[in-house]
Parts: C-alpha cells; structure tokens; sequence
C-alpha cells in the first residue's frame, strides 16, 4: 500500500513538472507535440543557447540516465533548473479589467467625513463622474533578519495615477465577485511607474512594519530581556570585586589594580550591550514577485474645501472594490493620508509636513 502511494505522489509531482516545462517552453516560441511520455520540442535558438541544448529536444519525466537531445524534468535536473531561474529571473507582470454592474452614485459627502480629517476647513461634493483609472497590484517576499529569521508575502495595492497606497485593497480584490477579463496591452503613461516606486519607498517602511509588529515585538523583548541579565551579572561582578579590596592582606599595587578594573566595568557593559543590540536589530530585505496592473471603473468625486473663505477644489476617488474612497497623497513627501492639513498656500500636506511645509 506505501509503495503504491509512494508511486501515485510521484506521478503526481511528474505530472506538475512535466506541465511547468511545457508551459515555460511554450511561452518562450517553442513548437511542441506531446508523446506517451513527456513531449517533442523545437526551441528557438536564443532559448537553446540559454538552456545549454540542441534546438531539437525530447523532454521526459523519468529518472534514467539523460541521453543526447533527451532530457529528464524532475526534482534536482539541471534542465528544470535552468528553467526555474530564466522564469524567476524577471517580475512576471500581467493585467486585467474589472467590471462591475453598480457603481455608487450617492452618500459621498457622508463617506468623506467618516473617512478623512481636514483641518480648519469646511467641504461639500460639487460634482462626481464616473472614470476609468489603473492600480498597480504587487506581490513582494519580505526577510526579516534578526536572532531569527521570519519570511513572507506582502500583497500591496496603490493607486497608479495618485500613487496612493490602498489599504485592504489587495485581500478584497478576489472577494469583489466581479467580473474581470486579461489584457494583453501594458498601458503605462510618462512618469507613472517613477512615481509610483517614491510612493512605495516613502511607505513601505510603515507599511511592513505592522505585517512584522509581532517579529519586533519578540526581538525587542528578548534584548531587554538579555540586557537585563547582563547588567545583574556585572552589578554583582562591581560588588565582589569592591568586597575584595576589603581584604587586609592586599598590596597596594594589587588594590590600585583591581580598582582600574572596576572603573572598565561600565564601558564592558556598554559594549556588551552594543553586542546584544546588533543580534536583535533586525534588516529587512523585500523583493518583488510578481505585479498585476488592474484597469476598472470609478467614481471620480470634485470636492469643495473652503478655508478662511478661499476655496480649495480636491479630486476624490471612489474605490468599488474597497467601496472606501482612496487616501490622499501628501503633496511634500507622498505618504498615503486621511489627515489632511493645508499650509498658506494650501498645499494638501500630512501632519508632518504641516508643522513647517517643505514645499513653501
């Protein structure tokens, strides 16, 4: 009964090769005719040159010995391998249209003032429209590296023509119930993506820091926890030796020497401390998988700000996958915000910027 299991899940772990392989060659231009087992390749001669092989190749899912123009898809083969990293080598990007049978129409001005903050300020919705704008879906893994080490996914969403990051958006988007449909055609406009990779520079730091809340929370305990300890055995390090000098048969010079000891007792700490504060510090690494630009429809909301009787007008955008309207951005250093302060020349700022703007 093991043996045949043992069989089924191997032929299972063939199959999935065998359909990678097949994928992967398909998609670089190879012409391909499937066999009883595994499949006939003809690959163009860029892919050949990368893989190592002839431009006429038999793939197979067997463990035999590899014989000319034959090649074997299984776990450790250095064919799969060179796949795997031609595949992993670039950030696969895909795109998709969302469409949806409702979009709202009513209840923005009560949707704002649930969702932001102005400061010193008065609004009202003058008008709404509904558009079509870009997200930019990322997927990323993240090493945090401390005593331990914690490894991740990170799903991140933001707005492609505010650059606004967008909470929650990315664990709704498959729960929308919409339909959706792939694009072939990539449509950047100039300076999107630049824009974009600031935001995500300027935010990524706050964003992650609460995936690895609990990580920090462990390191920082067990530094304390450590630092502690070491200030207790040097404390009880300082008295025994000063209990020593009490001793009447010391020298001098003896007494003079264990007090220099004494005194570098401080600063081994310190040092010993610094020690421990390394081990615990932690370095994050984050590297992206893959990213998906999603086109769909929106509502576009003009909003009226007036403050000290001049009038400030703000474009709002009406999320239907979040059913939220999207942060701002602050203009000085494009964090994402919901706290909105405005400087005298009413630049729309985050409560950092606010206290003196960069931009004035």
């Amino acid at each position: 009964m093991k043996n045949c299991l043992v069989k089924i899940m191997n032929s299972e772990y063939n199959k999935e090769l065998e359909d990678f392989a097949y994928r992967f060659l398909e998609n670089c231009g190879a012409v391909l005719e499937r066999k009883d087992k595994g499949f006939e390749a003809l690959i163009p001669e860029n892919l050949s040159e990368m893989l190592g092989s002839s431009e006429h190749i038999n793939i197979n899912t067997g463990t035999g010995t590899e014989l000319e123009g034959v090649y074997s898809i299984n776990y450790g083969s250095s064919m799969l391998e060179k796949m795997i990293d031609a595949t992993c080598k670039d950030v696969p990007l895909l795109a998709c249209k969302l469409q949806f049978d409702y979009l709202k129409r009513e209840g923005f001005d009560r949707l704002i003032k649930e969702q932001f903050f102005f400061s010193k300020s008065v609004g009202k919705t003058e008008n709404r429209a509904e558009i079509n704008t870009a997200y930019i879906f990322l997927t990323c893994q993240y090493t945090a590296q401390s005593d331990e080490q914690k490894q991740g996914l990170l799903n991140l969403a933001f707005n492609l023509e505010t650059g606004a990051y967008v909470p929650h958006m990315a664990e709704l988007l498959s729960d929308t119930g919409t339909n959706s449909y792939s694009l072939r055609n990539l449509v950047w406009k100039d300076g999107q993506l630049e824009m974009v990779v600031k935001c995500i520079k300027e935010q990524f730091k706050e964003i992650l820091m609460a995936e690895l809340n609990s990580f920090y929370e462990t390191m920082a305990r067990r530094f304390k926890r450590d630092a502690a300890n070491l200030e207790e055995y040097y404390n009880a390090l300082k008295k025994e030796m000063e209990k020593s000098l009490e001793r009447f048969h010391l020298s001098k010079e003896l007494i003079k020497e264990r007090r220099k000891k004494i005194d570098l007792i401080p600063d081994e700490l310190e040092r010993k401390k610094d020690d421990l504060l390394k081990k615990y510090s932690i370095k994050v690494n984050v590297e992206p998988c893959a990213a998906m630009l999603i086109n769909t429809p929106v509502v576009k909301v003009l909003y009226n700000i007036f403050i000290k009787k001049v009038r400030k007008n703000i474009s709002l955008i009406y999320n239907p996958v979040t059913r939220q309207l999207d942060p701002l951005v602050c203009q000085a250093c494009g964090k994402s915000i919901t706290g909105v302060y405005f400087c005298d020349h009413l630049h729309l700022l985050c409560f950092k910027c606010s206290e003196k703007c960069p931009l004035c």
